[in-house]
């Protein structure tokens, strides 16, 4: 080609490309112009939202309402955190992200398991081989170094070898016990949750994002542009989802509720002077022996009776009056010389005289020395920064602890300042890293509106079994000033946004009365659908769960057509797809849930003269698609004012069907229809809302307030 023809091309193709790029990199700057934050408030009920704006006491709220767009929000099927914001994340159904409740089961075993992750384990080095390969390795490095220093110095190479066998013996002893130091394997933690978070989507694509405490996102993975904080699902150091210590010098004290929530309650053997005791901390996963590793603890009632000195072993010592708060507390969990595990948690001291009463929080894992495959954060290195950044900050996922006071080994007042001081270390990082104006999209959930829901119920509803009307006038006030805190950080947002920025607010689902309990395991051994082999049943626990205790113990499987597993689900015994299952897919399969819905639909419970039951649905209603060996067979939505008990949750049949709930944790959502329990939406742009919206319309909306397209077919629509 001549050179002036190869020029003129080049300027056409050129000229071709600056033409393209005017035309694109306007769309693109319009796409990505403005900000998305996304405020999630885990169990902000939308009655009770509604309520608080009419008495004008939600300013922030209520102009978003007027200038933007406020509505309910259907939650998932069930309604549950784990659910709902796992559709938030990926825009898919339940059933395409495989988290359809706290809990699953094995149909091999029938065993439930947790839905959320999975854990695992993975060699450590040589694995079963470290002794010998440290032996070899430490034999040979000695037997280099002292050969090559003898041949240095005497000049001659069979003495220098003799001296260095000699030597490497040994260095292959030392090296061998240094081994033992070492794991064969290092445990490892799989989410089960499928489809891909719209932050990452919105990474690929050079958009910058922080995801704060979203549920659902441990461990922790790393993408583009990128920093994430992981909310749910992050266990304690005990791998748990939090286990709380009290410790007493009452011999008689026993947790209200047979300790169903597995607290961990320590004896002590004097309540004057210094008692020797300990901390507990994670279970030995990585050498067997001892079984659980524990650290020693001083306690020391000072000479004036009125303060209590806590020592635990390398820490600073903290000393305490009544009613206090310790500041955050180091723990030192040695495995072994070279093993050791870093957790940090608070003391609260309840009370010295006339007995010790100290709660300690469950122990997190520190922030500023995590363990090798514990991954709260992304990319790793983000824990640290904001620990250095903020301060110390719980990383567990379930970060408020509801368990004690359901156990009654907390107070409500030690409840409200434990909620005051996670809320605030949580909206410091709000505040400040919303302010990085680079950031484009931001997302965080608040999980302390659902917590206090839970535990605090029971003071808004006078027809509740565990209703005090002098506790009432005292702590239901706190629910209101919970949700005000809530309008609080709102209005912290929008003071950050600029006038092409968008502000999201909603909730994965609301609240309800929970008065009455109902087990479904007791439902169908009454009606035939469930043979038991005799023998008492025993009460199940979150411990026996964790451990892997025994569960079903005397359920006749060759008999029985069907059993209730999780918070409301009921599983049909399948033939080919449960271990001993006997109902034959097809045409007896879809007549045996048809029985088993009509039944319980029409279902009246004497005590009240209402249904438990508002809806029954089969799978594929709640779903469009899903795995059909994993998924339910049928889902069960409580009316108001009802809810699935406990030991149901866990397979254990009980002798009454009903069972007043005259429980600390009185509120609840789990297995209540979704259309009792809607959350909420807000947003700073009007929005539509009719069809009323759903938890999968809003990452539907957020991929189209950012210009991006999703990888897949989302279940949800924009709402602009």
């Amino acid at each position: 080609m001549p050179r002036n023809r190869m020029k003129s091309s080049r300027l056409v193709l050129a000229a071709f490309g600056a033409l393209l790029l005017s035309a694109v990199a306007p769309l693109r700057a319009q796409e990505v112009k403005g900000r998305v934050v996304v405020l999630g408030f885990d169990g902000a009920d939308h009655r009770l939202v509604s309520q608080f704006i009419a008495e004008g006491k939600l300013p922030n709220l209520q102009k978003l309402a007027t200038e933007g767009s406020f509505s309910s929000l259907r939650p998932t099927i069930p309604a549950q955190t784990p659910v709902s914001w796992s559709t938030f994340s990926t825009g898919l159904s339940p059933g395409r992200t495989q988290i359809f409740d706290f809990l699953k089961r094995d149909p091999k075993t029938y065993r439930p398991e947790f839905a959320i992750a999975t854990e695992g384990k993975k060699s450590f080095l040589l694995g079963r081989w470290n002794r010998a390969g440290s032996a070899a390795g430490g034999a040979l490095l000695a037997f280099l170094v002292v050969f090559a220093i003898g041949r240095l110095t005497v000049k001659k190479t069979l003495p220098a070898a003799v001296v260095a066998l000699v030597l490497a013996a040994p260095a292959a002893f030392f090296s061998w016990r240094f081994g033992g130091l070492l794991p064969e394997s290092l445990q490892t933690v799989r989410s089960n949750r499928r489809g891909t978070p719209f932050w990452e989507v919105a990474g690929a694509k050079g958009i910058k994002s922080v995801v704060l405490h979203v549920p659902v996102t441990f461990p922790a993975e790393d993408y583009a542009e990128g920093r994430l904080l992981a909310g749910l699902g992050v266990p304690d150091v005990r791998g748990r989802i939090g286990t709380p210590s009290y410790y007493t010098s009452d011999p008689f004290f026993a947790p209200k509720n047979k300790n169903e929530f597995s607290v961990e309650l320590v004896r002590l053997e004097s309540n004057v002077g210094t008692v020797q005791t300990e901390v507990f901390g994670p279970y030995n996963k990585l050498f067997g022996e001892p079984p659980v590793i524990r650290t020693p603890m001083t306690l020391t009632v000072l000479p004036d009776g009125g303060r209590l000195r806590i020592a635990p072993k390398g820490s600073e010592p903290v000393t305490l009056k009544p009613g206090e708060w310790s500041p955050w507390v180091t723990f030192t969990f040695e495995f072994n010389a070279l093993v050791k595990l870093s957790g940090i948690g608070r003391f609260h001291l309840a009370a010295i005289a006339p007995e010790i009463q100290l709660y300690l929080s469950p122990i997190n894992f520190n922030p500023l020395k995590l363990p090798p495959g514990i991954k709260i954060t992304a990319p790793n290195g983000l824990a640290k920064d904001l620990a250095k950044r903020f301060g110390l900050y719980k990383t567990m996922g379930w970060s408020i602890d509801t368990w004690s006071m359901s156990e009654e080994t907390i107070d409500e007042p030690a409840f409200l300042d434990d909620v005051t001081h996670t809320v605030q270390q949580y909206r410091k990082m709000m505040d400040g890293l919303l302010a990085e104006k680079d950031v484009r999209l931001f997302v965080q959930v608040y999980e302390f509106t659902d917590r206090v829901g839970h535990v605090m119920w029971r003071f808004l509803d006078p027809m509740h079994p565990a209703y005090d009307a002098q506790k009432a006038a005292k702590f239901a006030p706190s629910v209101e000033r919970n949700y005000v805190q809530m309008d609080n950080i709102v209005g912290d947002a929008l003071k950050e946004l600029g006038p092409d920025d968008l502000l999201l607010v909603c909730s994965d689902h609301g609240f309800t009365s929970w008065r009455r309990s109902i087990n479904y395991n007791t439902w169908l051994v009454q009606h035939g659908f469930m043979v038991l082999k005799g023998g008492d049943e025993k009460q199940a626990d979150l411990e026996q769960l964790f451990g892997q205790g025994e569960f079903w113990p005397n359920v006749d499987w060759s008999r029985t057509k069907a059993y209730s597993m999780g918070l409301g689900e009921i599983y049909v015994n399948v033939r080919g797809r449960e271990a001993q299952g006997i109902v034959e897919p097809g045409a007896e399969y879809d007549a045996l849930r048809q029985e088993i819905r009509t039944k319980l639909t029409s279902l009246v419970d004497e005590a009240t003269g209402r249904s438990p039951i508002e809806r029954v649905y089969t799978r594929e209603e709640a779903y469009g698609s899903f795995d059909p060996d994993l998924i339910p067979d049928l889902f069960v939505g409580n009316s108001e004012g009802y809810r699935v008990s406990w030991q149901a949750s866990l397979g254990v049949v009980t002798p009454e069907l009903y069972e007043e709930n005259s429980q600390v944790w009185s509120g609840d959502h789990c297995s209540v229809d979704p259309d009792v329990v809607p959350g909420i939406l807000f947003s700073s742009r009007p929005l539509r809302k009719e069809p009323r919206p759903n938890m999968a319309d809003v990452p539907a909306t957020i991929y189209k307030a950012l210009g991006l397209t999703p990888p897949e077919k989302l279940d949800g629509v924009p709402l602009f």
